[in-house]
C-alpha cells in the first residue's frame, strides 16, 4: 500500500537526453510527466489529493513555467484506481494512481546547460548514469 506521506504528492520525471534530435517543430523538446498518489472513499469518492485532469494538468504546467518552458502539448493522462489490490479494504479507502504526460520547449539558456552537463557525464559505451544510481 501506498504510504500515507506520499498521499496527494506530485512526482514528475523529465527526459531531456534525446541524442541531439529535436522535436516535431525543430525546437528542443522535453518529455516530462507528473504522477499523483491520492485515495477515494467508496472506489469513487475523491477523498484525499486532486486526482482529476484538471489538477494534474495544473500540477505539471506549473512545474513547466517554473523551469522556464513554453509551447506545452499535453501527450497522455491515464488514473488507474486499485480497489481489486487487498479487497474488501480496497473497496472502501482505493489507492489512486493518475499520471499526465507533455512535450515542451524549453527554456534556451537552461537546454544549453543541461545539454552540457548530458555530454560531460555521457560515458561511451555506459550509457548515462544507469551504472551510478547514486547520482539519480
Amino acid at each position: 500500500m501506498f504510504g500515507l506521506g506520499t498521499l496527494g504528492c506530485a512526482f514528475r520525471s523529465t527526459a531531456k537526453d534525446w541524442n541531439g534530435l529535436k522535436g516535431l517543430d525543430n525546437q528542443p523538446t522535453y518529455y516530462t510527466t507528473t504522477t499523483k498518489v491520492g485515495l477515494r472513499l467508496l472506489i469513487v469518492v475523491p477523498l484525499f489529493g486532486d486526482m482529476g485532469i484538471s489538477g494534474l494538468t495544473k500540477d505539471l504546467t506549473k512545474d513547466i513555467k517554473k523551469d522556464g518552458g513554453n509551447d506545452v502539448r499535453i501527450v497522455a493522462g491515464t488514473s488507474e484506481a486499485y480497489f481489486y489490490g487487498w479487497a474488501p479494504f480496497t473497496w472502501i479507502i482505493t489507492p489512486v494512481l493518475s499520471t499526465v504526460s507533455a512535450e515542451y520547449t524549453p527554456d534556451a539558456e537552461q537546454y544549453a546547460k543541461d545539454q552540457a552537463y548530458i555530454a560531460e557525464h555521457t560515458h561511451e559505451g555506459w550509457g548515462h548514469k544507469w551504472y551510478r544510481p547514486w547520482s539519480w
